[in-house]
């Protein structure tokens, strides 16, 4: 261990601490443990992964307040927690790996301090301290939506930064020093003169290596082109990609070899579905704009942006309550729907009742039918196919099996398609502009390989702005392009004749 860091040892945890920042009352709290440091300071939790817990406190350092970020780090599942016996602690190898980026001349978030919290010989928990950097931003938050609004001295310093960003990477890799994830979001930088200076942040699986293999030099080059094109220019791309390759004294024949190789790599991951897919993972775990809750006999997803700053587990435990004295739109044995105001968000809530054994098995397995339609209401927003957006859904468990679940969506005011075309007062012309953005709709469906097995008039939503899908459940993503022609055909033959009964 570095020797600048002073280890202390209190009950089951073992901290290092920075000898220039030994602050008793900071180091007492982190051995402590966290009901202790918020005795102590005013932590501000930070959206974060599943497996980590991030707070920013501020702290009398040096006679300077100085904020900290606290990161800690759960055990996690199970081949995670095996890797941590024989590679030690994620604290301990984000530590390790900062102190030999600073040691190669690359910079980090300070380190405060470290520690770890065992039972017996394994980690049950383990933190990381780090000062805040000052005046700095991810590179994400630098990229422009269109180069071409930026005035001359804007492009020239954006231009400036893409070459120094190539350039330190570059060295990075000369090195042999391969980081765990090269992200955009994952580089803070900060403008310091004329010059660029980047901070590297999660660095837990960073690593060097005598020689870099090569599969992960191309790994980190496509990590850190993960930019859809329209931010990037292909112009900046190749800026970057000089300022590397002259770092590396790599030659024409072998830049044109590497840059290939990246940019087919690039455009797989990049690749539409592929892109749906990896967001639609992110609905299901908590990060920066979701929230995930498991407590007792709950599972629930939340859009942070529902939230707010209100305890979702408030909303949960009292959901059917709020529903019984909203606005009820329907209720029967197979769901129940009701409009109602929370946290100041106006609202809708499906509840997927509870239909016996069969149904309950199915939707355990399958995914309940509020997962399902939350899933599919992020796909299609995606897309670009308009749907009430999805903002929670809750599944009541017992034990292991879905008993009946819930879908929050945001409420939109308009007719479904089976009232609008029997409205009276609704002129032809309004009629048919309707007609033909539900026939682009439903071709932008197929395009995607999507198909709606119960498109009616009463699923489809006509508001201000157009119509919108309801009723998502019944939403199928098909594989090949010839049975997903098939199936919708049949059901396009089904709404005709559904909307010929409506009007």
């Amino acid at each position: 261990m570095d020797s600048d860091f002073e280890k202390t040892q209190q009950n089951n945890c073992t901290l290092y601490i920075h000898k220039r920042h030994v602050n008793e009352g900071l180091a007492q709290g982190l051995l402590a443990g966290e009901e202790k440091l918020r005795e102590r300071y005013v932590l501000n939790a930070i959206p974060s992964s599943e497996s980590t817990h991030i707070d920013k406190f501020n702290v009398s350092v040096d006679d300077a307040e100085k904020e900290i970020y606290l990161k800690q780090y759960h055990r996690g599942p199970a081949l995670r927690f095996i890797k941590s016996i024989f590679l030690g602690s994620r604290a301990r190898r984000a530590f390790e790996a900062a102190l030999m980026l600073a040691k190669n001349g690359f910079d980090t978030p300070a380190v405060v301090a470290m520690g770890e919290y065992k039972d017996g010989l394994f980690h049950r928990k383990s933190f990381l301290a780090t000062f805040a950097v000052e005046s700095s931003k991810t590179i994400y938050r630098f990229i422009p939506e269109n180069s071409k609004i930026l005035d001359e001295e804007q492009l020239r310093s954006w231009r400036q930064m893409i070459r120094a960003l190539g350039q330190t990477i570059g060295r990075m890799h000369a090195k042999g020093i391969f980081h765990g994830d090269l992200r955009l979001g994952n580089v803070l930088a900060r403008r310091e003169g004329n010059s660029w200076r980047f901070f590297f942040l999660d660095n837990e699986r960073t690593k060097k290596y005598n020689s870099l293999p090569f599969k992960l030099r191309v790994k980190n080059l496509v990590q850190a082109n993960m930019v859809r094109d329209g931010n990037i220019s292909n112009t900046d791309r190749m800026r970057f990609f000089r300022e590397y390759c002259a770092e590396n004294k790599i030659g024409k024949r072998q830049s044109k070899a590497l840059a290939e190789k990246v940019l087919k790599r690039t455009n797989r991951r990049l690749n539409k579905e592929r892109m749906v897919r990896r967001k639609q993972r992110k609905c299901l775990r908590t990060n920066t704009r979701y929230l995930r809750v498991k407590t007792g006999k709950y599972l629930a997803m939340f859009n942070r942006s529902f939230c707010g700053w209100v305890e979702p587990i408030d909303f949960i435990e009292q959901i059917d309550t709020l529903m019984d004295k909203g606005q009820i739109f329907k209720s029967d044995k197979t769901s129940y729907v009701s409009r109602l105001m929370w946290n100041g968000k106006d609202i809708v809530i499906k509840r997927y009742n509870h239909r016996g054994l069969f149904h309950l098995l199915r939707h355990t397995i399958m995914g309940s039918r509020a997962k399902q339609s939350w899933l599919y209401g992020y796909r299609l927003m995606m897309l670009g196919i308009p749907t009430p957006k999805p903002v929670a859904y809750i599944e009541l468990r017992k034990g292991p099996l879905v008993w009946k679940s819930y879908l929050i969506t945001e409420y939109v005011d308009g007719q479904n398609l089976h009232y609008f075309l029997r409205d009276k007062a609704i002129g032809q012309e309004r009629r048919f502009v309707v007609v033909r953005q539900i026939l682009e709709m439903i071709e932008n469906l197929h395009k995607n390989k999507i198909t709606h097995r119960d498109l009616k008039p009463t699923n489809i939503l006509v508001t201000a702005d157009g119509p919108a899908l309801t009723d998502l459940d019944a939403i199928t993503v098909h594989k090949l392009n010839w049975v997903c022609r098939w199936k919708g055909l049949k059901y396009i033959e089904r709404f005709k004749l559904r909307v010929s009964n409506s009007g």
